[in-house]
């Protein structure tokens, strides 16, 4: 099995069958996949797809499909604010629509039915002022969700792993960094995890995974595959439901947990990884009183 078979087996039943349909099937929309912040990215809350951000640059329908809506400007003609600005919608025959935001006014080329791969969609909108770029968003329409496009998207040459900023324990509002503290009570704490993958561009964007051990014994894993709203609640990753408001924590830190520490000697390792396949992993030693 080559490596982007197993990337794609990793990600999820749900995100197989779209993978299954589309891998290798999909272009980078704009700057050749150097975007900036990646699905799974703290923007406002949990990023559902890829930023870029070259002013002026080009972006490209990601595959052939129907243009099924087109928005150019920063409302729509009843008023409704338009989030990113300008927006296209395109769909697929893979059930899948991808999503095109953050478009400069008056470059959406609404013209467009037959969209076939590789066509001007529009231009990026500038950063700064009102424009942070430009949104990429893969949705599946059969599972109704939103799928990390990098399960989609040819590889990009990676060899930087994740980045471990800081690992804190929390129990009664008090935190506990794992790495200058080795003694502590016993009893329930949230881990909160500080870490982030650097994008193309350089940008702290999101890992692809992040798996959490005691004693050795893996104790939580999430997998950046997909999104959705289920029970008008927020919830991430497949495998792991997590709602958003549960895992992400207001500052972008990402929270597991409850883990109850009993008195003795806990060894806690944190590991993240990209979706290149690089990893980072830290591990900490305590002794619970």
């Amino acid at each position: 099995m080559s490596l982007r078979a197993v990337r794609v087996v990793a990600a999820g039943a749900v995100v197989l069958a779209a993978a299954i349909v589309s891998s290798f099937a999909f272009d980078w929309p704009a700057d050749s996949g150097r975007y900036r912040f990646s699905f799974g990215s703290p923007r406002d809350g949990f990023k559902r797809g890829l930023e870029f951000g070259s002013s002026g640059g080009i972006v490209r329908a990601a595959d052939d499909g129907e243009l099924t809506f087109a928005a150019s400007g920063r409302s729509l003609p009843g008023g409704y604010p338009l989030i990113g600005g300008s927006m296209v919608v395109v769909s697929h025959a893979s059930q899948i629509s991808t999503i095109y935001a953050g478009l400069e006014p008056g470059s959406v080329s609404s013209y467009l039915r037959n969209v076939r791969k590789g066509d001007i969609i529009g231009r990026i909108e500038p950063v700064g002022g009102l424009g942070r770029g430009a949104a990429f968003y893969a949705y599946d329409a059969k599972e109704r969700r939103y799928i990390n496009p990098l399960i989609l998207m040819p590889s990009l040459s990676d060899d930087k792993p994740p980045v471990i900023r800081s690992a804190i324990l929390v129990s009664d509002g008090k935190e506990t960094a794992l790495a200058a503290s080795k003694v502590v009570k016993q009893g329930s704490y949230l881990l909160l995890v500080d870490a982030f993958d650097p994008s193309p561009t350089g940008e702290q964007a999101a890992p692809y995974e992040v798996r959490v051990m005691l004693d050795g014994s893996e104790r939580d894993r999430v997998l950046y595959d997909a999104a959705w709203a289920e029970g008008g609640r927020s919830t991430l990753f497949s495998g792991a439901r997590l709602g958003e408001h549960e895992y992400l924590a207001s500052d972008g830190r990402m929270r597991f947990g409850p883990y109850v520490l009993a008195r003795g000697r806990v060894v806690i390792s944190v590991v993240v990884g990209d979706f290149a396949g690089n990893k980072r992993e830290q591990t900490y030693s305590i002794i619970v009183q």
